[in-house]
């Protein structure tokens, strides 16, 4: 029998290039806070300014008020990612390395996630500076430091280490090297795909118990 041989294989970036590394990780950053960003500033704005109060005396119900905010808001996400993946294409020299079908619903569902997190920020805190401050933290910090972006989730030490299961760019990021790098598809993204889709129904069910009473606080 011959004898075993290790060998050591990089699988999202075998070549160790620089481009295949740092292309999906700007896409997942990028998404990550424009978007999330201008939805907190929105929904902030409503209570700051107290335009909220039109809504209050409208017949307009939570759950149309919120998916009025979270539609704007992936609207204004899909031009984002238009705009991104001209760049993979380009400035990184990217291409699809199998079906996209599992990258463009993840990357509808991950718009949904995000902007329903800023919304559900602007709802709870109605002031546009802390909404901003509130969601550079929940947005963009954990998904640069938790979220596998700049070191593998195993390196994070095991008391933070649970927050990352917690983080939605944690999954997106495996949707999009996916994409970009491997091409395993539906198969090997399925799980991620649902993460990302759950994430975001918690978040905009959180903003509807935020807004369900639709009456100013006295």
């Amino acid at each position: 029998m011959a004898p075993v041989e290790v060998a050591t294989r990089l699988w999202f970036n075998p070549g160790r290039e620089p481009r295949k590394f740092y292309g999906p990780g700007a896409f997942v950053l990028a998404l990550s806070i424009f978007p999330t960003v201008l939805a907190a500033l929105a929904m902030a704005r409503e209570g700051e300014q107290k335009t909220i109060l039109q809504v209050y005396v409208s017949s307009i119900s939570a759950h149309e008020f919120l998916l009025g905010k979270v539609l704007a808001g992936m609207t204004v996400g899909a031009a984002q990612v238009t705009l991104l993946l001209g760049l993979m294409f380009t400035l990184f020299g990217l291409a699809f390395a199998g079906d996209p079908t599992p990258f463009l619903v993840s990357a509808v569902l991950y718009l949904f996630c995000v902007v329903s997190f800023g919304v559900l920020v602007g709802a709870a805190i109605p002031n546009q500076a802390a909404a901003v401050q509130a969601v550079s933290l929940g947005g963009f910090l954990l998904a640069f430091l938790l979220s596998g972006l700049i070191f593998p989730i195993e390196n994070i030490p095991p008391a933070l280490r649970w927050i990352s299961n917690l983080v939605q760019a944690r999954y997106f990021v495996v949707v999009v090297r996916d994409a970009f790098l491997q091409g395993g598809g539906w198969p090997a993204i399925g799980g991620s795909v649902a993460a990302i889709a759950l994430i975001g129904a918690v978040f905009f069910a959180l903003a509807w118990v935020t807004m369900r009473r639709m009456q100013v606080r006295a």
